[in-house]
C-alpha cells in the first residue's frame, strides 16, 4: 500500500522473557519500525505469521490477538490512505507516531519541552495546555477569558471527557448543553462562539499530533440557526409490534425478507451493510457456540472504522438468522437475501405506509431502536460499547476478552430479550 508493508511479527528484538513472546507490527518502508500491540504474550510455538491467522487456533486466546492485529494494521492502512488522498509525504516515523497517539495514547513534548495533553487526557487539560503554552497563549485578554469559560465550560458538560471523545456526537451535545437551562447562554451566537473556539482547541490538537483535523466534526453544525439537532427517529414498541405481526402473501417475499432484517437491525444495533458483509466463517463466536448450540453471538468489524462488535442474539434475532442463515456459505445471508442497500430502503418506505410511520423508515432507524431501547433499560455501557463497535482506539482495554464470556452473553440476553 503506496510503498507501506504492514505486517505482524513475533518478538523481532529478540528480548527473551519467562511470560512467552510479544507481537509487535512492522511499518517496513526503508528500514523497519515495530509497535509493541501490548497484547498477552504468547508461547514461541502459538505463532504460525499466517495472514489473519497470526496465532495458532489452539492457543486459548488465538481469535482475539488475531481480531485485534487484523483491527490495528486496518487503523495502520487507514492513516497511509488519508495522507494519500491528501496527497501529503507520509514517513514511517511520524506514520508510527501518529498511530500511537490516535490509538495508544502516546504523548508528545510540546513548547518548551512541556508534555501536550494526548488522546487519553482530558479536553480541558488541553485547553490549559493551550492557554500556557499554546496557540491562545499570546491572544488578547478578553479572548483568552473565552477559552477560559470554555473549558469551564466542557468541565460542566462532561467533566471527565478526554480528547478521543472530541467527536460529531460529542459537539452536538456540547450544544445542546450550551442551549440548555444549566447555562447563562441566551443567544445561538453565543453558542457559536464557544463550538468555534473548541474547533480552534481540536485543530491546534491535531496538528501537535500530526492527527487528520476531521472538518465534518464541526462543518455540517448550523449552530446559528434556531434549529435544534435532528430529533431521534426511532421505532416504538406499538410500531415494532405492528411490524412483527405483519402478513405476507407469497408475493410479498421480499417484503417479508426485509422486514425480518429490519427487525433483526432493531435487536442488533447493526447497520444494514455492516450486517450483510457478515461472513459465515468467523461471523459467529465460535467458542461460546461450542459450550452450548444456543448462546449465539454475533461479530465482525463496523464498515465504517474498523472496530469490532459482539452482539448476544436475543430469541427474536435468532430465530431470524436461522430462518435465513446457510451453512457452506462465503457470508451470513445468501445472495437471494442479502440485497442492496438502497433497495433495501426502498421496500421499507413500503412497509412504513403499511404500519404508518411518520417519518422516513431507513436501516439507520433500526440502530437507533435498539439505542433507545438499551437506554431506556439501563445496559452497562461496556456492553453498549461492544455491541455497537465504539470501542476505544487503545487495544488495552481489559474488556475485550474479559467480558466476552457466557456470564456477558446471559447479562446483556437479561436486558434484550423480547
Amino acid at each position: 500500500m503506496i510503498d507501506f508493508k504492514i505486517s505482524a511479527v513475533l518478538n523481532p528484538k529478540s528480548k527473551k522473557s519467562p511470560d512467552g513472546e510479544a507481537i509487535y507490527l512492522c511499518i517496513n518502508r526503508k528500514g523497519r519500525h515495530y509497535i509493541n500491540l501490548n497484547l498477552e504474550k504468547i508461547p514461541k510455538n502459538a505463532w504460525s505469521g499466517k495472514s489473519l491467522k497470526w496465532v495458532n487456533s489452539q492457543y486459548l486466546y488465538a481469535d482475539f490477538h488475531n481480531r485485534v492485529i487484523a483491527r490495528e494494521i486496518h487503523h495502520l492502512k487507514e492513516i497511509i490512505q488519508d495522507y494519500y488522498k491528501r496527497s501529503e509525504v507520509l514517513t514511517a516515523d511520524k506514520l508510527k507516531n501518529i498511530y500511537l497517539v490516535k490509538h495508544q495514547g502516546k504523548r508528545i513534548k510540546g513548547v518548551n519541552g512541556t508534555i501536550a495533553p494526548g488522546a487519553s487526557d482530558k479536553i480541558s487539560s488541553y485547553i490549559d495546555y493551550s492557554l500556557k503554552f499554546g496557540a491562545t497563549k499570546k491572544k488578547a485578554e478578553g479572548t483568552r477569558k473565552v477559552y477560559v469559560t470554555l473549558k469551564n465550560l466542557v468541565d460542566s458538560y462532561k467533566s471527565q471527557a478526554v480528547m478521543a471523545d472530541l467527536d460529531e456526537a460529542f459537539v452536538l451535545g456540547f450544544i445542546d448543553f450550551l442551549r440548555s437551562d444549566s447555562t447563562d447562554i441566551n443567544s445561538d451566537t453565543t453558542v457559536a462562539k464557544y463550538v468555534d473556539r473548541l474547533k480552534v482547541i481540536y485543530r491546534e490538537y491535531c496538528d501537535q499530533y500530526g492527527i487528520l483535523f476531521k472538518k465534518r466534526i464541526f462543518e455540517r453544525l448550523d449552530v446559528e440557526s434556531t434549529k435544534r439537532p435532528d430529533k431521534i427517529i426511532y421505532v416504538n414498541d406499538k410500531q415494532y409490534e405492528l411490524l412483527s405481526e405483519m402478513k405476507f402473501s407469497p408475493e410479498e417475499r421480499r417484503l417479508e425478507i426485509t422486514r425480518d432484517l429490519f427487525l433483526l437491525l432493531c435487536n442488533t444495533a447493526l447497520y444494514y451493510n455492516d450486517l450483510i458483509a457478515i461472513r459465515s466463517e468467523n461471523g459467529f463466536d465460535w467458542n461460546l457456540l461450542k459450550e452450548n448450540p444456543e448462546h449465539m453471538v454475533l461479530q465482525g468489524e463496523r464498515k465504517k472504522n474498523g472496530e469490532e462488535f459482539w452482539i448476544p442474539l436475543n430469541g427474536t434475532a435468532k430465530r431470524i438468522v436461522k430462518k435465513y442463515f446457510h451453512e457452506g456459505g462465503d457470508y451470513l445471508f445468501p445472495a437471494g437475501v442479502a440485497i442492496s442497500e438502497q433497495k433495501f430502503n426502498q421496500n421499507l418506505k413500503v412497509l412504513a405506509e403499511k404500519i404508518k410511520f411518520p417519518e422516513v423508515l431507513s436501516n439507520k432507524v433500526g440502530r437507533k431502536t435498539f439505542g433507545t431501547w438499551t437506554d431506556r433499560l439501563g445496559m452497562d455501557d461496556n456492553d453498549i460499547r461492544m455491541i455497537f463497535g465504539h470501542s476505544p482506539g487503545s487495544v488495552l482495554k481489559k474488556y475485550y476478552t474479559e467480558r466476552r464470556t457466557v456470564e456477558t452473553y446471559k447479562r446483556i440476553l437479561s436486558f434484550i430479550q423480547r
